[in-house]
């Protein structure tokens, strides 16, 4: 089999894929977003390595991330939901001076009944999109309680 004869015999499935997904993106309804668990923990070093920081003593190293944890699907009542873990942290070197760590989950309906690839594709990238907001919000509201003065997280792209 050639190369060619090879990407012709996928050329199929890949098709296929694409009008799965592209129904679930047209039929698929947001349903809810819920918070599910959160944990919050900041040291009291943290206050004195921001100063420290403020006046070129110290360098701190700001980060998060976030990824899809679990995906389920309801068949008969036709939802999709995915649940996501997002956590943000400030290190100086290696030690760890604040964390946040929030889980949401993201429920979809009027769900079509597609590939479970197409499924998880769509809840991976529209649930990761869906859930960041209300994360990047958490972060900011707990800042300001625990006047941690930290940085407006950025927007995903």
């Amino acid at each position: 089999m050639t190369q060619d004869e090879e990407v012709k015999d996928t050329a199929p499935e890949v098709a296929d894929d694409v009008v799965e997904y592209n129904g679930l993106v047209r039929d698929a309804e947001l349903i809810d977003i819920r918070l599910v668990d959160f944990k919050f923990n900041v040291k009291p070093q943290y206050f004195s390595a921001l100063r420290d920081e403020a006046e070129g003593k110290k360098r701190l190293v700001r980060g998060f991330e976030g990824f899809m944890s679990d995906l389920f699907h309801e068949a008969e009542v036709g939802t999709l939901g995915g649940q996501f873990d997002w956590v943000t942290e400030v290190k100086v070197a290696k030690k760890r001076l604040l964390k946040i760590e929030a889980r949401y989950l993201v429920v979809y309906g009027n769900v079509p009944e597609v590939s479970d690839e197409a499924k998880e594709r769509y809840i991976q990238r529209v649930g990761k999109f869906a859930t960041y907001p209300y994360f990047r919000s958490l972060v900011s509201q707990i800042s300001w309680e625990a006047k941690a003065e930290l940085p407006i997280m950025p927007v995903l792209k």
